[in-house]
């Protein structure tokens, strides 16, 4: 059983169960979701991240210790207190944003990077290293519950094309929130490169831990 930790702070249980819904519909992975408190915009700056730190940190020890999951993982692209988290419990830590760093750099060698933040995260640009092609937002949606707005996927879309059009030969999404709206569908649509979605990367390495059934 995977724990999955959403930093977006949600009574809506569709919004909040999405990533393990989206999970098992793509791998077959079984879940269970918990989000941390007092977060209802997310992370989508440093001062956001360093208030849900500590809140990742006791939530993962909580998980491994009242659930009995076999791993956790931090479904946000910035990979927010993995480091921490990994040294606090004593089961796999994955991170959204390493795990979809890693698919992208299988599928392209120009990854371009869509989000919702001014910069592309710090932990995604490390491990895409050479891969890095180029980042792009939007300056309308910078925050989870703006890409709940009517034509939202239009506008990222149209951010993509540009990166595509620059260059860039796979596009990696750089926001969990892109999954909680399907966005990747949208993208398969309309554009012509692979597509990298952070829920499914997270998915995919569960399963190489031999744990994803």
């Amino acid at each position: 059983m995977l724990g999955i930790i959403r930093v977006l702070t949600t009574e809506d249980e569709n919004v909040l169960l999405e990533h393990g819904k989206k999970m098992y519909e793509y791998a077959g992975v079984q879940s269970i979701t918990h989000c941390i408190r007092n977060q209802p915009n997310g992370i989508y700056d440093e001062k956001s991240e360093q208030e849900a730190n500590p809140k990742i940190i006791q939530l993962a020890r909580w998980m491994e210790e009242s659930l009995k999951v076999d791993a956790i993982t931090i479904s946000c692209a910035a990979d927010p207190a993995i480091e921490e988290c990994r040294r606090a419990v004593n089961i796999p830590v994955l991170g959204a944003g390493t795990c979809g760093a890693h698919s992208a750099c299988m599928v392209g060698s120009k990854v371009g990077v869509i989000g919702i933040t001014e910069e592309p995260p710090g932990q995604i640009l490390k491990e895409l290293g050479g891969h890095y092609h180029s980042y792009a937002f939007s300056e309308n949606l910078r925050k989870t519950t703006d890409l709940l707005e009517d034509g939202a996927k239009g506008e990222l879309m149209n951010v993509a094309q540009g990166l595509i059009d620059s260059g860039a030969d796979v596009i990696l999404f750089a926001c969990t929130g892109f999954s909680t709206i399907r966005l990747k569908d949208h993208f398969r649509q309309h554009l012509t490169v692979p597509v990298v979605d952070l829920v499914e990367a997270q998915a995919i390495a569960y399963q190489l831990l031999g744990q994803g059934g």
